[in-house]
């Protein structure tokens, strides 16, 4: 009985590391976003706006082969002060979904000539986005945290159950 009690801590204490770390970077990843929308803005304009292809390759537990995802490419310029800055950060979030008809609607929104305005960081004025703030896509990870911690809870109760039960 002891031996099991080992494991079940074990397997407690990897699931909460792992919960942590997901925790700590997905509220990281959430501050930083939700910091954006502070920032101040400069006029921009669209310069090209195109759409990338990736080939991804799947593990064999996956079901082997490749994957394409898209990735909407949006270039601009604006204006910090009296420098023209070039840049292409959309959002703190990932560049590339698998999903084409989603960077067909990116594309859409900024069409090449579009004028726009552009959010900059006031510390590095070359960190730019077009559409700051957190998005759904910012909390996935805090969320994956909070999957992991419940799960620790859950494996114990439930190696407590079976426990009382030999």
């Amino acid at each position: 009985m002891r031996v099991f009690w080992i494991v079940i801590h074990i397997i407690c204490a990897l699931l909460a590391v792992v919960g942590v770390a997901l925790l700590a970077v997905g509220l990281r990843d959430v501050w930083r976003a939700a910091r954006s929308r502070r920032w101040p803005t400069a006029p921009g304009k669209v310069i090209s706006a195109e759409e990338f292809q990736h080939r991804r390759a799947m593990p064999e537990e996956a079901g082997g082969g490749t994957r394409i995802h898209y990735e909407a490419h949006v270039h601009y310029e604006y204006t910090v002060g009296r420098v023209l800055i070039g840049s292409t950060g959309l959002n703190l979030g990932p560049k590339e979904t698998s999903s084409e008809a989603r960077a067909q609607a990116i594309l859409a929104r900024y069409p090449p000539g579009q004028p726009l305005q552009v959010a900059y960081n006031p510390n590095d004025p070359t960190d730019s986005l077009l559409e700051p703030g957190a998005h759904p896509v910012h909390f996935v990870r805090a969320a994956m945290g909070l999957f992991f911690l419940g799960l620790v809870f859950a494996v114990h109760f439930i190696a407590r159950w079976f426990a009382a039960r030999l």
